[in-house]
C-alpha cells in the first residue's frame, strides 16, 4: 500500500471516513455493514482506476525497477510477462513490446519501462483469472 508498510489489501487498516477509492471500485464491502456475500461487477471506473491511481501507477514503476537492467530489452521483456502474466510473450506480443520500447526511447528509459508494466496491468489476462 501507499502507506509502505507492505501489507496485503486483505490486512490493510481501514479509516470509516477515508475509505480507499480503489478498494470501494473493485467492490470493497462498506465496512460498517454486515455483507454476507461480496458484489461482482465490472464497471468503467475500475479500469479508470487501473489506468489512473497512484497505487497502480508506482507499482508499475516498482516492476520495471526489478527488472534486470543488463538484459537484453528481449529478455526483459520475457521477465515482465513472466512475472506479470506467469506466462512467455508470444511472438506477436514481444515484437509490439519491442516497438512500443524503441519507438518510446525519446522518453527517459525508466519511465519507458514504467509505461509498458503499466499497459500489462490493464490487459484483461492481468485483471481476470479463468
Amino acid at each position: 500500500p501507499l502507506d509502505g508498510a507492505g501489507r496485503r489489501s486483505l490486512y490493510i487498516s481501514i479509516k470509516r471516513n477515508f475509505l480507499s477509492p480503489m478498494m470501494l471500485a473493485f467492490d470493497m464491502p462498506i465496512p460498517f455493514q454486515c455483507v454476507g456475500k461480496r458484489n461482482v461487477s465490472n464497471v468503467p471506473a475500475q479500469s479508470l482506476v487501473l489506468m489512473n491511481d497512484p497505487f497502480v501507477v508506482e507499482q508499475a514503476a516498482l516492476l520495471s525497477k526489478n527488472l534486470p537492467s543488463a538484459a537484453s530489452p528481449e529478455q526483459r521483456i520475457r521477465t515482465l510477462y513472466l512475472k506479470s502474466l506467469g506466462r512467455e510473450p508470444i511472438a506477436s506480443e514481444l515484437a509490439d513490446a519491442l516497438s512500443f520500447v524503441v519507438e518510446s526511447s525519446s522518453d527517459s528509459p525508466e519511465a519507458v519501462w514504467a509505461d509498458l508494466c503499466h499497459v500489462l496491468f490493464n490487459t484483461k489476462e492481468f485483471i481476470h483469472l479463468n
